[in-house]
Formats: C-alpha cells, structure tokens, sequence
C-alpha cells in the first residue's frame, strides 16, 4: 500500500443566505477568502477552510459534528453574545472540556470546545485504580 498524508481539506455546511453566513463566520475571527455572490464562499480560521455551499432547501438546526477549538470559552461566549452569534446552550463542564454551541444563520449548529488536559488525566487515573482494585478483587 502506497504511503501518503490524507488531511482535512475543508469543512462545508449549507446555507440559504451566504451573504448572512459570511457576515457571522467573520464575527468570529474567519477570514473571507474566496467569494462568488450568492454561489460560494470560502473562509479561513488558522489554515481550516470553511465553504459556504447555497441550497434552496429549507434546512431543520442541525448539528454538523465541527468543533471550534478556543482557548477561553467562556470568553469566546461572552464576546459572540455580544456580537450577536446566537446559543443553542450556555458553557458546560464535559469530561474533556468546556463546551458551548452556536447555531449559524443557516441553522448549522457547530461546537466551542476548550480543552481541559489535566481533567481527563485525572479521569484515565481514576478509572486505572479502579481496574487495580477490580483486579485485586477478581484474585
């Protein structure tokens, strides 16, 4: 078998009105970087492409499964309120991370997600000492 880098190349969600979605992916930080009026759009966070792809459909929310990494969630909702962006739920405490969502004009429902190492460290240790006194029990 050949050897070879697969990588993401780009991230898309529908969208009935581009001009909208473009409006509120560049409230969070995204850079426009390719524009057809009312055909397509491509915008840029760090080196991930986000394309805007038109439909006539009318789209139920629903929840993409794309996760927006941030440094300070809480911040980031304070800031987005404020600017607008509206949440499908408020900054919750996971195994994992915080996490809040965010629905986009076209009804695109994509996390915020700020990890917490040092929680699931303590998580992989618990459930370690747990499979030890299991094991010591099954003796």
């Amino acid at each position: 078998m050949a050897t070879y880098q697969i990588k993401v190349g780009m991230l898309i969600v529908m969208e009935r009105d581009i001009e909208k979605a473009i409006a509120f992916y560049q409230k969070m930080g995204f850079t426009l970087a390719f524009h057809l009026q009312g055909k397509w759009a491509e915008l840029m966070i760090g080196d991930i492409k986000l394309g805007l792809c038109p439909t006539d459909q009318e789209l139920p929310d629903r929840h993409t499964g794309i996760i927006l990494e941030v440094s300070d969630v809480q911040g980031a909702y304070n800031d987005f309120k404020a600017a607008g962006v509206e949440f499908v739920r408020e900054p919750f405490q996971a195994v994992h991370g915080i996490m809040t969502s965010i629905k986009d004009p076209g009804g695109n429902v994509i996390d915020l997600y700020q990890p917490t190492p040092e929680k699931v460290e303590e998580l992989v240790k618990k459930m370690k000492e747990q499979e030890g006194a299991a094991k010591k029990n099954e003796a």
